[in-house]
């Protein structure tokens, strides 16, 4: 059963041409076969919403957990989290895969029940993913696009090491899943620690990297104002405010302005909410 904390994917809109030229790089990273992709940015800068547009890209398959409240960081934790929060999305694979009369091991994943599927991605993640790697490669569905949102909010959480290892065994097993892309979203501090701990992973990760900005630019928010028919005198005052970070802006012009709600100081002092 999916949990409640997995997000609407149905209708994410990118607004503002700084983000969507980001969504155009990171449509582009994964047409053009890269399989490890991060997208970087501080808090509330629209990472999370990056990351859903992948569903409205009309190809492949996205199967996207977000990983704030699960207590395993590891590869079996993600690997789990994909399963369980995407179980839909499996059981339609497994269907395809008996119309398909697939065979050998994929005959076997196509039969697998729902617990036995998600026990099989905590017990055997590696094998899980290469198993759903295949099924969509046979099928013709590729890209399989794996979205791992929040694996890591602080590099300061005794999981850390766990977060990392998963995405170095990632890394270390590309060449086997060839139709798969994990795209994760991370903070700078995150980033810097990886550099630190294991610089392998981070040269890799660099190579197809997309960065936020921090603050919503002017043409930005003047598209914003329009899609969501913002009064100029709105407008305005939004402008008057200082930088503002997406997750602001979104809130203020939801809010009718309401600089409290949305942790903003009008002394040009931002409140970014964790």
């Amino acid at each position: 059963m999916q949990r409640v904390l997995v997000p609407d994917r149905g209708s994410i809109k990118i607004l503002g041409p700084s983000w969507r030229a980001a969504r155009s790089k990171l449509i582009e990273y994964i047409s053009d076969g890269y399989q490890l992709i991060s997208i970087v940015g501080r808090a509330g800068v629209g990472k999370t919403t990056l990351l859903l547009s992948l569903n409205n890209t009309g190809r492949g398959v996205f199967l996207y957990a977000d990983m704030t409240e699960v207590p395993d960081k590891g590869l079996s934790g993600i690997m789990a989290t994909l399963i369980a929060d995407n179980i839909d999305r499996v059981i339609e694979i497994q269907r395809k895969l008996k119309h398909a009369g697939a065979k050998g091991l994929l005959r076997a994943f196509a039969k697998a029940g729902v617990d036995e599927v998600v026990e099989s991605a905590r017990l055997k993640p590696l094998e899980t993913l290469k198993l759903l790697n295949d099924a969509v490669e046979l099928l013709g569905l590729e890209p399989l696009v794996l979205g791992v949102d929040e694996g890591l909010v602080s590099q300061e959480d005794p999981r850390a090491m766990n977060f990392i290892d998963a995405l170095h065994a990632f890394r270390n097993n590309m060449q086997l899943l060839r139709k798969t892309h994990l795209v994760v979203t991370l903070l700078p501090d995150v980033v810097n620690m990886i550099a630190k701990v294991d610089t392998p992973l981070f040269d890799v990760m660099r190579i197809a990297s997309i960065t936020l900005p921090d603050y919503v630019a002017q043409e930005d928010l003047k598209e914003i104002a329009s899609e969501y028919g913002l009064p100029p005198e709105e407008v305005r005052k939004i402008m008057n405010l200082g930088p503002l970070t997406m997750r602001q802006v979104i809130c203020l012009v939801n809010t009718k302005v309401d600089v409290v709600k949305c942790g903003v100081d009008t002394a040009d002092e931002i409140t970014i909410e964790g």
